[in-house]
């Protein structure tokens, strides 16, 4: 990538024998300025890159828009540490989801030791856990979590559809409940 100094001085400076002397008058342009823009010690600012335009003829805003591309092109910075924000968001999104379904089942849970956590319910949903201790849970998820929550926090943590049949399956045949409409409809074709 070229530096936009070079890129005039290629064009413009050399085959017209501008020296930094007359750059720097005509320019209105200290020589240290002049100088540090050759040696890319120095990048053009608005002001710079306005009166270069002004003198050669050219527009300011190509000028920056080329030091714009050199600078990002020769920046070494790392960013890889920062999460982008959509990301940041879904976490968000899920941590509520499952916050929402966490508070719904342990509402009537009396003792905090005894509170289903966020890995519970991963445990049952993607590991279909159906040990005792999850029993509770798993009622309670279908007996009195709307579905709506229940599809969304499936959505947003990528809970396959035969994990859920297997628990809407187990719900039935375990604790002998009805069928439920909607998951009904959901997995009839599973």
């Amino acid at each position: 990538m070229i530096a936009p100094i070079d890129f005039i001085k290629e064009k413009y400076i050399e085959p017209n024998n501008i020296t930094q002397d007359v750059l720097c008058a005509s320019l209105n342009i200290g020589k240290k300025t002049i100088s540090e823009l050759y040696q890319h010690k120095r990048s053009f600012t608005i002001h710079t890159a306005k009166k270069f335009a002004q003198f050669f003829n050219i527009k300011a805003e190509f000028i920056l828009m080329k030091q714009l591309e050199y600078d990002l092109a020769n920046d070494k910075e790392d960013y890889s540490e920062i999460i982008p924000f959509d990301v940041i968001a879904n976490e968000d999104k899920k941590l509520n989801s499952a916050k929402w379904l966490l508070a719904t089942i342990n509402n009537s849970i009396s003792d905090p030791t005894m509170h289903y956590s966020i890995d519970d319910l991963y445990e049952i949903f993607n590991n279909i856990n159906r040990s005792k201790q999850y029993h509770y849970a798993i009622l309670t998820l279908f007996k009195e979590v709307e579905y709506s929550d229940v599809i969304k926090y499936c959505e947003l943590f990528s809970v396959k559809k035969s994990n859920l049949k297997q628990l809407y399956t187990f719900y039935k045949d375990e604790f002998k409940k009805e069928e439920i409409a909607e998951y009904e409809w959901l997995l009839e074709e599973l």
